[in-house]
């Protein structure tokens, strides 16, 4: 089987580039498009920052209530598989990104067991 090749362009010709300053008309309207975009973004963005940062405490709330209610040794139990997971992620060659998903419950759970008081503290 014969594989065609392709021609080589010569290094010196090239293909036309978009040189801003030849054509400054088109370089300012792309300008003005991209600065337009990015302030609608923006202000969608600062819009709703306050509501999602409310919701995100709201959930961190019920999540760490939820927790305390448990057990200590389950709660122990479940910070340990979760710390094991992120070491075996790790061992595997996972991306960083994914073992710190997988290490990420162990540190809920940590910071529910630690500010849990000390009535609420249950023994199985």
């Amino acid at each position: 089987m014969n594989v065609v090749k392709g021609k080589r362009r010569a290094s010196s010709t090239s293909l036309p580039a978009r040189d801003p300053r030849r054509h400054p008309a088109r370089a300012g309207r792309g300008l003005a498009g991209a600065l337009t975009i990015a302030r609608t973004v923006g202000r969608a963005l600062v819009s709703r920052v306050p509501g999602t940062i409310r919701a995100t405490r709201t959930g961190a709330g019920g999540t760490t209530s939820a927790l305390q209610t448990l057990p200590d040794p389950m709660l122990r139990w479940l910070a340990a598989g979760s710390v094991g997971l992120g070491a075996g992620l790790s061992l595997a060659g996972a991306p960083r990104l994914v073992v710190a998903a997988g290490m990420a419950p162990a540190l809920i759970i940590g910071a529910a067991i630690a500010s849990r008081p000390d009535a609420h503290r249950v023994e199985s």
